[in-house]
């Protein structure tokens, strides 16, 4: 799967305190590069409430919120890490809380090739000094080079 990762679409260091605010700030960028249609920041957060996204890495967490295909124009991610950690319930055990410090913002339009890029997106917050890196970049063009070097590889 091609997924657009666009300088615009990674941001170091976001001020945000909410969910909400993570959303829309990450969907912005998406929705002004025709990815995805004006309300995915919308589905994302009704999604988020029904299917947790956060992920306990250890001393930090992460949260890869999406939602369904029918609110993608084209394939894309949007990445952040936050100023402070926004809290958000665990996937797989949403009674659990983890404090999350970056984020991927998936908005892919197949299901099979969700899961193939999800795994993708795992296996790179399981490296650790991928994720040190990542907690450690400075400026969003850091943030941007990181990813697209270690996650979608030379493009």
């Amino acid at each position: 799967m091609d997924v657009s990762f666009d300088s615009d679409f990674a941001r170091c260091d976001l001020d945000v305190a909410t969910q909400e605010e993570i959303f829309e700030e990450l969907a912005r960028p998406l929705v002004a590069a025709g990815r995805v249609k004006g309300d995915y920041a919308s589905f994302v957060q009704s999604r988020e409430l029904r299917f947790p996204t956060g992920l306990p890495l250890g001393e930090m967490g992460m949260a890869i919120p999406h939602t369904d295909p029918e609110h993608v124009i084209a394939p894309a991610i949007s990445v952040a890490t936050l100023c402070n950690p926004v809290e958000f319930h665990v996937m797989g055990s949403p009674d659990e809380t983890v404090s999350v410090s970056v984020v991927f913002m998936l908005a892919l339009d197949d299901g099979h090739a969700h899961i193939a890029f999800l795994q993708r997106v795992v296996r790179f917050a399981q490296d650790k000094a991928l994720m040190s890196q990542l907690i450690n970049a400075t400026t969003d063009d850091d943030l941007y080079q990181l990813v697209t070097g270690s996650l979608l590889g030379d493009r």
